[in-house]
This record gives C-alpha cells, sequence and structure tokens, in this order.
C-alpha cells in the first residue's frame, strides 16, 4: 500500500533518467570530496540519494516522492516491498543522508570531512544496491 503524501506518477520507463541523475550526482560528489569541498559533496551525495530512491520507486511503483519533505522519500521507498530487510536497511540510508540536507543546504553551519564522508559512503552503498536491483 502506497502511503498517503503526495507522489508523482512517471511512466516506468523513464526509471533510466534518475538513475543517470544519480550517477552524474554521485560522480559530482567523489569529484568535490577529492577537492575537499565537504559542502558540495555533501550536497550532490544528497540528491545522488534522493535520485536514486526515485529511480526505484519510479521502477516498482510507478510513482515518485512529489510532497514538499524529501524525508517522504524513506518512506515512499519503503513501500516497494515493506518487510523486505534490504529495503529497510537502505530507506534508513536514505533518511540519515537526508536528514543532513537542511543544515548542508540552507543553515549557517558548514559540513566538514567526516560528515562528508558519512554521506559519501551511505549514498555509494546505496546507489550500488540500486543499481544491482534494476535492469541495466
Amino acid at each position: 500500500m502506497t502511503p498517503k503524501f503526495k507522489t508523482r506518477d512517471v511512466e516506468k520507463s523513464l526509471y533510466t533518467n534518475y538513475l543517470k541523475r544519480a550517477e552524474e550526482c554521485f560522480h559530482a560528489a567523489k569529484t568535490s570530496f577529492a577537492t575537499e569541498e565537504w559542502n558540495s559533496a555533501t550536497i550532490s551525495a544528497i540528491h545522488a540519494v534522493i535520485a536514486a530512491s526515485d529511480a526505484m520507486c519510479i521502477y516498482f511503483l510507478g510513482k515518485r516522492n512529489a510532497s514538499e519533505s524529501h524525508n517522504e522519500a524513506a518512506t515512499l521507498f519503503k513501500s516497494i516491498k515493506p518487510d523486505d530487510k534490504e529495503i529497510n536497511t537502505n530507506a534508513n540510508r536514505i533518511a540519515r543522508v537526508i536528514s543532513v540536507k537542511g543544515m548542508a543546504e540552507y543553515e549557517e553551519g558548514l559540513v566538514f570531512r567526516a560528515g562528508a564522508e558519512k554521506a559519501l559512503k551511505d549514498c555509494e552503498r546505496f546507489l550500488e544496491y540500486v543499481k544491482e536491483k534494476l535492469p541495466k
């Protein structure tokens, strides 16, 4: 059962566009991390996770999160297969990465190496999982 928040129907074949976006954002995150641009690395990792989550939801549910809260992305992702351990593990990765979005993008504080490293690690593991589950 799909949770009760705003979603947008998307044609299943378009999941590849979201996956490409995720891969490009992850590449940008790694590049920024290598040049010690911690904020940019974190922001790019966040957007990679959101796009990868959208790709999975589009492929398996035919919809993506469209609510004003990106936190709903993890909830929608979980609805793909609610009792699946891997789905729940990866929904937690989504939630962890998205939890720093406000601070990384809008607040006065800055992201430092440790925070960027955590975001990239979760992003990489999540993206690997998504690519494993979606057709090539």
